[in-house]
């Protein structure tokens, strides 16, 4: 799973451009639609989401920190997700401390379905919803469309076009690419460019593989304004029979 919904992590890179109040409640939001959001990609806390789903019969559970530079804002993240029959079904929590206005907490839920349209090339439909402690209580929902390509057997590439309902303001487009490339069985690295709440931003991270059903990220992600803050997110997943 990727992120739904996520907390604003975006509005940190929109500081320059904006006041700093401003800044803080667009990324409140954005973190609010991205929790809701699948938790994309290459999985885990990525913002690109990939193609594919859990084997039948199996779940997982992820959680994963986030800490912006300077220690201004920071997330914690606790998901879960089975897979029931064609679909994923998921469920988020998450606490977000700002410095200027102090912790929220977003709850998430998504339901994820793909199919294989060749040996090489898989599509779906993510939808994910957010509910917030303080107003607005339902930020909004939000749609993507996860496609996956296997251009070989070490890499990997995964588009998303999408879009996040506010209730509460303008429909925001949701866009992103990912590269994910494995040169060894334990290790991989993921490269990626995306967009959400009307603001760019790059990750680059590192996946190691513990074992079959566990594994470890890291990465480190910012805005493409100039001089925005980054942030680093540190991320654990498990993987298991129900």
């Amino acid at each position: 799973m990727s992120s739904a919904v996520t907390v604003e992590q975006p509005s940190c890179g929109m500081m320059p451009v904006m006041g700093q109040r401003g800044v803080l409640a667009a990324s409140v939001l954005v973190s609010m639609l991205a929790s809701s959001a699948p938790a994309l990609a290459a999985g885990g806390h990525h913002a690109v989401d990939d193609a594919a789903l859990l084997e039948p019969g199996q779940c997982q559970l992820e959680t994963w920190w986030d800490r912006e530079s300077g220690g201004a804002r920071s997330l914690l993240h606790a998901g879960s997700a089975c897979r029931l029959r064609a679909v994923d079904l998921g469920l988020s929590l998450e606490r977000v401390r700002v410095d200027s206005t102090g912790p929220s907490t977003v709850a998430g839920a998504q339901v994820k379905w793909t199919r294989a349209i060749s040996d090489d090339w898989s599509a779906g439909a993510v939808l994910a919803l957010a509910a917030h402690d303080r107003s607005p209580r339902f930020p909004g929902s939000t749609i993507v469309v996860p496609v996956t390509w296997q251009a070989s057997e070490t890499l990997l590439a995964h588009l998303n076009l999408g879009r996040d309902f506010r209730h509460h303001g303008p429909d925001k487009q949701r866009a992103g690419l990912a590269l994910e490339w494995a040169p060894l069985s334990a290790w991989s690295l993921v490269a990626e460019r995306f967009s959400e709440g009307g603001a760019s931003f790059w990750r680059l991270g590192t996946r190691w593989t513990i074992t079959l059903q566990s594994s470890l990220d890291l990465s480190r992600a910012r805005s493409r304004d100039a001089g925005a803050a980054s942030w680093w997110t540190l991320g654990y997943t498990w993987v298991f029979e129900r």
